[in-house]
């Protein structure tokens, strides 16, 4: 972990049981401060494997270690670095800010302007857009409009049922007629990500 301290991998290769802190450890400190780095297991146990999935996962490497395996797996998690890194453009009140897409969990309304919720804790108001502008630049984005007043990222949902948590732990709550609809997106969403990484595959 000293390496990750000066600089910021996009994937590393990990053997689950290692000499000073297992693999698993690894993911659980990435998962909590760190979203966008992309782990591939190493292991010669397969029920190890069922331990070891997480939101930062991408695959599973099985020992004895082939080259063309690690070709394989690598391409995959370079193809799902190559889709999430888009950015966007806003006015806030600090001047034009740019921001990556896939990093914004939330917008709620918040009087004349529009306040957005990052996945690192910042907050900015967006000056120029209401919710039913923004939710336009997003919707073919995974973006989902669950109120009058709330755009959310499906990205970054965690559970969809009565109320909604996101992935920083906030709970939302969409309005009673688009309650449905959200669950059928939401649903629709995952299914194609699961489709898009078995063709990675």
């Amino acid at each position: 972990m000293q390496v990750m301290d000066c600089e910021k991998p996009d994937i590393l290769i990990l053997d689950i049981e290692m000499e000073h802190i297992d693999g698993l450890k690894v993911r659980d400190l990435l998962e909590q401060t760190d979203n966008e780095v992309l782990i591939i297991f190493c292991t010669s146990h397969d029920e190890i494997m069922s331990k070891a999935y997480g939101r930062n996962v991408t695959d599973f490497i099985k020992k004895p270690v082939r080259e063309e395996e690690i070709e394989k797996k690598l391409l995959h998690a370079i193809n799902i670095i190559n889709r999430r890194v888009k950015w966007i453009c806003l006015n806030t009140i600090s001047g034009l800010t740019k921001f990556k897409i896939s990093d914004i969990v939330y917008g709620i309304a918040q009087g004349r302007y529009l306040k957005i919720y990052m996945l690192d804790g910042s907050e900015y108001f967006i000056t120029d857009k209401g919710v039913s502008q923004l939710y336009e630049m997003l919707k073919d984005m995974n973006f989902a409009r669950i109120s009058r007043s709330i755009i959310i990222n499906f990205e970054n949902v965690n559970t969809i049922g009565d109320e909604i948590i996101m992935t920083d732990g906030v709970k939302l709550k969409s309005s009673r007629r688009m309650k449905k609809q959200i669950q059928e997106d939401f649903f629709n969403y995952m299914c194609k990500v699961a489709r898009v990484e078995r063709a990675d595959r």
